[in-house]
């Protein structure tokens, strides 16, 4: 007699960076569970396989891929599963003041945040920016890259979930101006800088100053930063500086976190560009 397939276990976890205070993520895989809590902020559930029905605030609703879930601030919330399944999901989970900074910096000007819907379909966008940040905490990013990811994500959330897609953006003939400034703390010595210093810098919004920089300079001030980085590098590099100790040089956390930048940037090695050597050549 053949046996039934073992369901894959239930795994969870909690996640944060200190670089991004107010905000955690609750990552839950092949979750059978049913989910009973009081959230201490605010919440923001995507699906990826979960459905089942959930309650919130009185409100009743079956929810699959593609529906999220919100949630306020000390109010009760109910997650049933459909029966015999198991899903996964993740939780984005906010303080109340990082919310309110998020809808600040978006136009939003009200004493409270509201959601939209407890239950709003959700754009591939949205759902992909929520994953960009979440992929971010697992790797070895810096506190900027983290920082305007979390941006990124914050403009999109709140024009869908918070103002229904009516966000007013500001003038940015100011912002425009005040990349250049932006530009310039991000070439200076030291590289541990953050979104809010860079921003106060140009004189603007967190959220103004990285949509400008980015129209100027085609790029993220993270990811500018980054390649700014590397360019120093190679002179060093060529200077004769040891792989090590350029790395140690640039703030990157070791040696093999500058080599895999480098070699995806350069397209060699650290050790390969420094012995100059020529790409092996093919015949035709």
């Amino acid at each position: 007699m053949s046996r039934a397939p073992l369901s894959p276990p239930e795994h969870i976890g909690y996640r944060r960076s200190p670089a991004l205070p107010g905000l955690e993520f609750l990552d839950a895989y092949h979750s059978p569970r049913e989910w009973r809590a009081v959230g201490y902020g605010y919440g923001f559930t995507t699906l990826r396989t979960w459905r089942g029905v959930a309650v919130h605030r009185g409100q009743r609703a079956t929810i699959t891929p593609g529906v999220a879930f919100c949630n306020y601030p000390d109010d009760a919330m109910i997650g049933t599963p459909e029966a015999g399944s198991a899903g996964t999901f993740h939780v984005l989970m906010l303080s109340t003041e990082l919310l309110a900074e998020w809808a600040h910096e978006n136009q939003v000007r009200s004493p409270r945040v509201e959601w939209r819907s407890l239950f709003p379909q959700v754009s591939e966008q949205l759902t992909a920016k929520l994953l960009r940040l979440s992929a971010a905490l697992d790797l070895e990013t810096s506190a900027l890259h983290l920082q305007a990811t979390a941006a990124e994500l914050a403009e999109q959330l709140v024009r869908e979930l918070v103002l229904g897609g009516t966000a007013r953006v500001a003038p940015e003939g100011p912002a425009l101006r005040g990349t250049a400034r932006m530009r310039e703390c991000l070439s200076e010595p030291g590289f541990d800088v953050d979104l809010a210093s860079l921003a106060a810098e140009a004189g603007l919004g967190k959220f103004q100053a990285l949509r400008a920089f980015k129209r100027r300079y085609g790029m993220p001030p993270h990811a500018y930063q980054l390649y700014l980085r590397i360019s120093r590098a190679r002179l060093m590099l060529r200077a004769g500086a040891a792989p090590a100790d350029v790395a140690a040089h640039f703030g990157f956390v070791d040696q093999s976190h500058m080599n895999r930048h480098f070699k995806r940037i350069v397209g060699v090695t650290p050790r390969q560009y420094a012995l100059g050597q020529a790409c092996p050549r093919k015949s035709a």
